[in-house]
């Protein structure tokens, strides 16, 4: 049986990581399109994209609108993991995806990628909504946002954070998913996702089902900000960005993370408890621009963009 895994979701990659500046009024308006889903066309919520579709003829319909016990309103979104025979391909297991960006997806050679996303002109610090779950054998969902700003020639990823959630939830749950910016900017694009299934596991479970309803995004002080934090803490890089040099004067036990403008993880080292300065030289990495984090045990962090050359 064929089924989608994260590493043939590169849409995935977008799915995880940090935060940025101050306050914009607690009332600024939600960003977020059609936010309780009331609104469908095309058996698609308003605003939304879904992975619903029809290869050689067999209907693959994973999101549907749910008119039975919705959170607040006439409707929900039920995200729903199915699967169906395709003439000559056998069986195939598709999860549940709704996406503010565009789902780009080949059946036959199991490869898929989000593209986009809407609009937004303000820095929030948290997406709040709520959730009811029903997990096929062992599975989860998925949560997750993504904010980006394109510098003029590509698109950097700002901000992403995302949890999976197990287990049955059987009554509705309100959720709050804090995001976590890399890049101190701010962003012209937005993507909010919702998996029925985990695709990190690689293994989407048939019938596990999602329903989504009620968003909207908070804003207000953020609770880790590097704009916040003493000179004396921090890092920096060298001269070409082939090493960096950290500052940690209280000597906490933290971990420098390295990672690419895609928002990929590429290197980590430990800082043993006690260290308050240190070089780190970085593996061979093709030139270009890096984003560095250096986070305590405790939640702070300082957080650079630098050229490797």
């Amino acid at each position: 049986m064929k089924k989608y895994t994260a590493a043939n979701f590169c849409l995935l990659s977008f799915c995880m990581l940090t935060l940025w500046s101050l306050p914009h009024s607690l009332n600024a308006q939600n960003p977020i399109p059609n936010p309780g889903f009331e609104e469908w066309s095309g058996g698609e919520p308003v605003g939304w994209n879904t992975i619903n579709q029809t290869v050689f003829g067999t209907s693959f319909v994973c999101v549907t609108r749910e008119q039975n016990n919705p959170q607040s309103g006439t409707y929900c979104a039920k995200i729903q993991t199915v699967t169906q025979n395709i003439f000559l391909v056998g069986p195939v297991t598709m999860p549940g995806i709704v996406s503010l960006g565009e789902i780009t997806l080949d059946i036959l050679n199991q490869t898929g990628t989000v593209n986009g996303g809407v609009p937004i002109d303000t820095r929030p610090n948290q997406l709040n909504g709520w959730f009811r779950y029903q997990p096929g054998s062992g599975d989860s969902c998925i949560i997750g946002i993504g904010l980006s700003r394109w510098n003029g020639t590509g698109r950097d990823t700002l901000a992403y954070s995302y949890k999976t959630i197990g287990g049955q939830t059987s009554t509705w749950t309100p959720f709050s998913l804090p995001i976590d910016y890399l890049i101190w900017e701010m962003p012209d694009t937005m993507n909010i996702m919702f998996f029925s299934s985990n695709l990190l596991t690689g293994s989407p479970v048939t019938g596990s089902t999602l329903w989504v309803d009620n968003l909207e995004m908070a804003y207000g002080p953020v609770g880790v900000s590097s704009q916040n934090m003493p000179e004396s803490f921090r890092v920096v890089a060298e001269p070409g960005g082939r090493s960096l040099r950290i500052s940690n004067p209280e000597g906490m036990a933290a971990e420098l993370q390295v990672y690419s403008l895609n928002g990929s993880c590429i290197h980590r080292t430990k800082i043993r408890e006690g260290e308050v300065a240190e070089t780190i030289n970085l593996p061979d990495l093709r030139e270009g621009i890096y984003v560095a984090r250096f986070l305590l045990n405790d939640g702070k962090q300082s957080v650079i963009k630098f050229h490797l050359r």
